[in-house]
Formats: structure tokens, sequence, C-alpha cells
């Protein structure tokens, strides 16, 4: 197919996955335009983000091309729910193989248009150029938060708790599991791989902890690469350091863990790709949200993170490795 004739079935399929291609704040959207055109509201800052996922190192074509373009979708999209923003809608930039078959190529722009539509964010259009062996899927959003209240990772103070949305490691023990060629579908599994292939950022707790205060001082970001990573990136922020208690990580299902060989701490620390919500903030703020509380935030050396599980160490480094 031509690039002309490959454009509306990415299109067709995104809008019939659910994904909108308009909506109030749209003016010039997918139509022919080289660039869409947007309305901020009123009274808001904007927050804009990008994010890669390029084949053999965040997905597998073996996983499902819609799977791939859902979890290019989600994990862009988390970051807007880090900062507390609305989506505004976002720009897509394909990589394709030549190799991609139309079903292949389908099928992508139907995970990416249900990635989208889960968190009401329209499609606005984008690029698509070849690739000699590998596909690519760049995704870039924008959103909006009203005036002064983006959540930032400097905002943390000694004293604040250290907190997560849920459940931490799930996605490490779904790639595991994949990896070890076992079923998708087994229930022991079937949580930990739907959290790798399709993230659902957290624009519930990004909400609730608005309808709270909505300019409440708290340090948040999203967990991509792994508490053990992440945490002293937020503490470096803020000039602070943090002790954190284990015993009190919301890790994977035990049986899980040991099915993939791995501890459920160390899967809890090292593991990436969860996209829950890191914050650090007052108790008394975070604490009605049903938050875990995982630890404190103490003055210190800037990142320095006492209490980590024995022998976990590091998280994911896109260019170290893990």
């Amino acid at each position: 197919m031509t690039e002309d004739e490959l454009i509306p079935i990415l299109l067709a399929e995104a809008r019939a996955a659910g994904a909108a291609t308009n909506g109030e704040h749209v003016v010039v959207g997918p139509g022919g335009d080289d660039a869409a055109v947007l309305r901020a509201p009123p009274g808001h800052d904007l927050v804009w983000t990008v994010d890669d996922h390029v084949e053999d190192v965040h997905f597998r074509a073996g996983w499902g091309w819609e799977a791939a373009g859902r979890k290019a979708a989600g994990a862009c999209l988390s970051d807007l729910a880090a900062k507390g923003a609305a989506p505004l809608g976002a720009l897509v930039s394909l990589h394709l193989p030549r190799r991609l078959g139309e079903a292949a190529v389908r099928a992508l722009a139907r995970g990416l248009g249900a990635g989208l539509a889960a968190c009401g964010c329209p499609l606005l259009g984008g690029n698509l150029s070849a690739h000699p062996d590998r596909a690519a899927i760049s995704t870039s959003a924008l959103g909006a938060v009203p005036r002064g209240g983006a959540r930032v990772r400097a905002s943390a103070r000694p004293g604040d708790v250290v907190c997560v949305s849920g459940a931490l490691g799930l996605a490490r023990a779904g790639l595991a599991w994949l990896l070890l060629e076992r079923g998708a579908g087994d229930p022991l599994a079937a949580a930990a791989v739907e959290r790798l292939l399709a993230p659902r950022p957290r624009f519930d707790v990004a909400r609730a902890l608005a309808a709270v205060d909505p300019a409440a001082r708290v340090a948040c970001m999203d967990l991509s690469d792994g508490l053990a990573r992440d945490l002293p990136r937020l503490l470096r922020a803020s000039g602070v350091a943090a002790v954190v208690d284990p015993a009190a990580l919301p890790g994977p299902d035990p049986a899980l863990a040991a099915a993939v060989g791995v501890d459920p701490a160390r899967l809890a620390w090292l593991g990436g790709e969860d996209y829950e919500l890191l914050l650090a903030g007052p108790r008394e703020l975070l604490a009605p949200l049903g938050l875990a509380v995982i630890g404190r935030v103490e003055a210190g050396p800037a990142g320095q993170v006492a209490g980590a599980p024995a022998g976990a160490e590091g998280g994911f480094d896109h260019l170290g490795g893990p």
C-alpha cells in the first residue's frame, strides 16, 4: 500500500476502536492538514509529553500488534496522569517495516485507538514512514491542568509519606511469564500480562487527589522504569532522601513470583512499566485516597534511599540495561 492508501485505514481502525478525532478543544484534527490545531482551555497550563515504543525493546511482534498499539498509548498518557492533566489530544508517528502486512497495521491502529479511547484522548493525526527492519511507535500527547496545579517531582519535603497507587512488579512478572513462553491466558498470570500489554494510566488517582485539594503540595511521577530507579529521581528533584519499608511494598501474588523465579519484594522494587503513580506528600492528604504507604521522606543526601530489599539494586536504564 502507498502512504496515501494506508493513512485512511489507520484512522478508520482507530476510530472503530473508539478513538475520537474531534472534541471540544480540537479546532483542526486529522483530515489532510499538516498540523493539528487545538484551543487551550481558559485558565489552564499545557502539559506535553512524548514516548517511544520500539519493536524488540518495548514489545514483541509475537505478543500481537493490537497489544503493541495499546501499550504505546497507555505508556504515553500515563505521563499526563502523573501531572494531574486531562488529555486534549495525541499525535502518533509510526515507523513501519515493509514486511508488515495490512492485517498487522490494522491491529496496531485498533490498539492505539482503544488505548486513547480508554483515557478520553482524541487522535489528532501523526506521521508515517518506512523503517528497514523494525516497527517503532512514537506517541506525543498534550494535556491541560488548572493553572499552577501540575504535580511535579520537586515538591517532596521531610516528614512526607511515600505512596504508590497500586501493585508493583506486575508488568515485570508478566514479561517474565511471556519470556518463559507460557500461556498468556493462564489465570495465575492474566493480570500481570494485561498490566504489561495494556497499561492503565491512573487518571482516577489524579482526579481523586484534585478533588481533595487541587493546589495541594504533592510530588508525583509515574513508575515506568521501576521504583528502584524512579524513587531516587523524585527524591533528587526535591533534594531529599527517603526510608522505605520492604514489607509494605505491594508486590505481585507470591505464587506468580515463584512461578517466574523472582522474589515478590524484588519484583516490586525493580519492576518497570507498571505505570502506577509514585507520590510523596502530607499523610493527612494522601492517606484517605487508599494509596499504599511504603515509606517516608527524610532530610539527607538528595536521592538516597534506605531500606531497599536486600540485593535489589538498579531498575531499568534504556542505555545501560536492567
